[in-house]
């Protein structure tokens, strides 16, 4: 039986992480829900997969 690798590297934009900082701080000032598919979009623009 053959193996098989696959190695997948993440990247994301240095904006990623202060983004969802951002959003989990208003969410708790606030006491509301995000619009979690709204959220996950714009994470998805800032986040690069490549497999190889």
């Amino acid at each position: 039986m053959a193996n098989i690798s696959l190695i997948i590297t993440i990247k994301r934009a240095w904006w990623v992480m202060p983004y969802i900082y951002g959003v989990q701080l208003f969410s708790e000032l606030t006491g509301l829900d995000p619009d979690y598919d709204k959220v996950a979009a714009t994470i998805a623009r800032g986040l690069e997969v490549n497999a190889t």
